[in-house]
């Protein structure tokens, strides 16, 4: 700065024009603000690189406890678990946060009709939302007495679990209170609570 002083005055001496000593003072003042203005976008540009690729290499909080919660659940669990309410008996299997479940104890005439049940749950939270799909054999109401009159039904019930650990699965799920056998349809439910053991 103080060069650029004496500039000035040495060609206001030797008699220059006005005009030169004003574009000496642009061209001079104006360069180190150019260049400094540049260090600070390259600075700041620098900053953001690196801040944004840190960020890309770090993985989100919820995506490794989620599957490592899926995993244990996995490796920890029984392969069959046994209702006493039922006395069924049900595959179990946990696989990348879903949950499916087979009845594999079926008697030898609903294994011959097809008679299934499946169920699929989805972690969401500390639940497992999903829903029972059941085939079964259904009782006609209306069948005379003494005679077994059944009818092959598909329905579909919703089925919560509320608790999953290698000593017990404790869930809810929806439970026929009212069933027109005519059409197999649903038409009233209500949430009881159950619970399966690992099968000895």
């Amino acid at each position: 700065m103080w060069l650029i002083v004496e500039r000035k005055a040495a060609r206001r001496q030797l008699g220059e024009g006005f005009r030169t000593v004003k574009a000496d003072v642009q061209e001079d003042t104006l360069r180190p603000a150019r260049m400094e203005r540049k260090q600070a976008l390259a600075t700041i540009v620098a900053i953001l690189v690196v801040s944004l690729s840190a960020a890309a290499q770090k993985p989100t909080a919820d995506a490794k406890p989620a599957m490592v919660a899926a995993n244990t659940a996995d490796t920890q669990l029984a392969k069959v678990w046994h209702s006493e309410a039922s006395h069924k008996d049900f595959r179990v299997e946990v696989k990348g946060g879903v949950l499916h479940a087979d009845w594999v104890n079926l008697p030898p005439a609903a294994a011959k009709d097809g008679a299934s049940i499946r169920i699929e749950c989805r972690r969401t939270g500390t639940k497992w939302v999903g829903s029972s799909s059941v085939y079964q054999a259904f009782a006609d109401p209306a069948a005379p007495a003494g005679k077994d009159v059944k009818k092959m039904c598909h329905i579909t019930v919703r089925f919560e679990i509320d608790s999953l650990t290698p000593e017990k699965i404790t869930f809810h799920s929806e439970v026929l209170k009212g069933f027109d056998y005519a059409s197999c349809h649903v038409l009233k439910t209500a949430w009881e609570e159950f619970a399966w053991t690992p099968k000895k």
